[in-house]
């Protein structure tokens, strides 16, 4: 079966409903250039930013979720999306969720790799399910975590997944010297070839609380089960990349 595959390499706003229109608007476009499944970035629902507090809240993830799902559900599309999700003790999540054609949530992966910072609010987590969605067997792997290979290699065996999703915010180290490719594409590349499994990764395409920092943004990479690099989408624009998977070629829609 052929799948046709949406990276929405979208703009980060402040606030979830602003988020979420503009993910509502990246599904219509992706559905109509024949995608049956589109991945968005990390936190997509309430961006990442430095006002995350007011955004992660059951109150306002919840109902945005449900206008996602149903919207997921009218075009019978797949969605791969990120958002807080809440334990019974209080504990938030930095999750990825795998939402299938029905509009249903096939499994939810928590990240489990977080930065210093991330871990004052956020919770690890300690799973990384598997997940049905078009058929395909999909689980993610988010931001820093691909450079952590003995881990994800644990869970996700080879053949165990068809499609990694990487949602993320990734960017060349500044203390580094500069590489073509970056490093995070080698890694990339390292994680499809050891998981024989297609990734696709979804960059944030800008950088709401260090603006400066959005000359790094977008880029998002797509590789192949044998770690070859497919193709990158354009960095420091914002829009929809559609693609056959499997193909090296990929449309561009500026959003």
């Amino acid at each position: 079966m052929t799948h046709r595959i949406a990276i929405a390499q979208i703009s980060m706003h402040w606030t979830t409903p602003e988020n979420v229109a503009s993910m509502r608007k990246a599904m219509d476009l992706a559905h109509s250039r024949g995608a049956q499944v589109c991945g968005f970035s990390e936190l997509a629902v309430t961006g990442f930013h430095r006002m995350i507090g007011r955004e992660a809240t059951p109150e306002m993830v919840s109902p945005a979720l449900h206008e996602l799902q149903t919207h997921a559900a009218k075009l019978s599309m797949a969605i791969a999306a990120g958002a807080p999700t809440f334990g019974a003790d209080g504990a938030i999540y930095n999750s990825h969720l795998l939402i299938d054609e029905r509009g249903v949530t096939s499994a939810v992966v928590p990240k489990r790799g977080l930065t210093d910072p991330e871990a004052t609010f956020f919770k690890r987590g300690e799973s990384r399910p598997v997940g049905r969605m078009q058929g395909l067997r999909c689980s993610a792997v988010i931001c820093r975590e691909v450079e952590d290979v003995d881990v994800y290699s644990s869970e996700l065996a080879p053949g165990s997944v068809d499609l990694i999703f990487l949602p993320a915010a990734l960017r060349q180290d500044p203390e580094k010297p500069r590489t073509d490719p970056p490093q995070y594409v080698r890694d990339i590349q390292r994680l499809a070839a050891a998981t024989q499994a297609h990734v696709v990764h979804t960059n944030w395409p800008n950088a709401l609380n260090r603006p400066e920092e959005s000359v790094d943004g977008g880029g998002s990479t797509v590789a192949g089960p044998d770690g070859e690099l497919m193709f990158r989408l354009p960095s420091q624009a914002s829009g929809v990349g559609v693609f056959t998977l499997g193909d090296r070629h990929f449309e561009w829609h500026p959003q």
